[in-house]
């Protein structure tokens, strides 16, 4: 139970600090200082993946964090900063803003959603959690509105239903992948 609340937090704190560097920094040093991050986690995880030795070390530092798939595959964080490079460079400022947002807090929500409440299964995850992603991001994407991100209220009803169905969606692509680039792209593709 310890570990998979560490994760959530560096799932949220994650997001939320990439959302709060794209917030906070010109577009330009984001935008690089984002690709460059991106860019050397990868370059480790091809490394640790092929020396035995530097993954030993990496699950001896961080193995409360990982799944134990994660120990001989790339890690969820490896999909969030590929996910936030692609939205950032896709759908500009605000849309991906609340895409990474609906990540850090939605997906997190329908994981201990459906981890303690989860009873009823579709599509390979649990009802409840689907539902707690949803109404989480539509919260986020309320609360992010009305403190000024310029959204319209539809879009991001639109981008909520479009991350919770990228989370929803077992499939052989990581939900850190899906959930905030369907969320982009259901944002994106609706009127303001």
């Amino acid at each position: 139970m310890r570990s998979m609340l560490g994760r959530r937090l560096w799932h949220v704190s994650t997001g939320l600090c990439i959302v709060a560097a794209a917030w906070l920094l010109p577009k330009t040093t984001f935008l690089l200082s984002l690709g460059a991050v991106t860019f050397l986690f990868l370059a480790f995880e091809l490394v640790r993946l092929r020396a035995s030795s530097v993954n030993r070390w990496f699950c001896w530092h961080f193995g409360s964090l990982l799944r134990q798939e994660e120990v001989s595959h790339l890690t969820t964080s490896s999909y969030v900063l590929i996910a936030a490079l692609v939205a950032y460079l896709a759908f500009g400022r605000d849309i991906a803003v609340l895409s990474v947002c609906f990540l850090a807090v939605g997906d997190v929500a329908a994981g201990i959603v459906g981890w303690h409440m989860g009873r009823t299964k579709l599509l390979g995850k649990a009802l409840e959690g689907d539902l707690a992603c949803l109404v989480s991001c539509l919260a986020t994407g309320f609360l992010l509105h009305y403190v000024g991100l310029n959204v319209g209220l539809v879009t991001i009803a639109a981008g909520a239903l479009g991350a919770t169905i990228g989370q929803a969606v077992s499939g052989p692509v990581d939900d850190n992948l899906t959930l905030p680039l369907l969320a982009g792209v259901a944002m994106a593709v609706v009127p303001p």
